[in-house]
């Protein structure tokens, strides 16, 4: 399926369109809410400023997808494969990422406020000044990622891994670090008033200039 045939039984009123093949597909600027494209293959789509809230992308291939400034608040994104995509500028607002694989993606600025990111990969990517106020980052792996600048007030990371990750001037705020390892981890400059630290894991944590008041 082409784009072109996508949006017009998409105005047809059509919405399920599971498992079909869209890779490449120029969809940018595209409204496309409550669409489904569970388990779809959207590798290389231009997804650029397109609305897709609310939508079902369960299990979709999204790799190295252009999502710069999609909105995709509310969508289920659960086991996607998101690797090396493009969501600068994003919002994800209450969107399901558990257990999705956003490792080596660009998440520059993107909103992750109280999204589902339970078990879900971002090892390696970018997400400097990333907003994940009030998410689930229970289990997630953020391992080597850059989080600089983000903001993680009242997240929940219990048992999350943020081993070598950089997380300067990051916003931890009430944030539950319970069980979380982040051993190596750059906190310098990082706010952590009323973060609950117990058995979390700080060996070789440059943490010396920590903000506690």
């Amino acid at each position: 399926m082409d784009a072109d045939e996508l949006l017009k039984r998409y105005a047809a009123g059509e919405r399920d369109f599971h498992e079909e093949n869209l890779t490449g597909a120029s969809l940018s600027e595209a409204f496309l809410s409550h669409i489904c494209l569970a388990c779809a293959r959207l590798k290389d789509a231009n997804l650029a400023s397109a609305d897709l809230s609310w939508g079902n992308l369960m299990g979709a291939n999204l790799d190295s997808a252009c999502l710069l400034v999609a909105n995709l608040n509310g969508a289920n994104l659960s086991r996607a494969n998101i690797i090396r995509a493009r969501l600068l500028g994003a919002d994800l607002i209450d969107a399901n990422l558990v257990a999705a694989n956003l490792g080596d993606t660009k998440l520059i600025g993107v909103n992750f406020t109280r999204a589902n990111l339970e078990l879900a990969n971002l090892m390696e990517a970018n997400a400097y000044e990333a907003r994940f106020d009030g998410a689930n980052l229970k289990g997630a792996n953020l391992s080597e990622t850059k989080l600089r600048g983000a903001s993680f007030r009242n997240a929940d990371l219990r048992g999350a891994f943020l081993c070598e990750s950089n997380l300067a001037g990051a916003d931890l705020r009430e944030a539950d670090l319970r069980d979380a390892n982040l051993s190596g981890a750059f906190l310098c400059g990082a706010k952590l008033e009323g973060a609950k630290l117990k058995d979390a894991i700080l060996t070789d944590a440059i943490h010396f200039c920590i903000r506690q008041t």
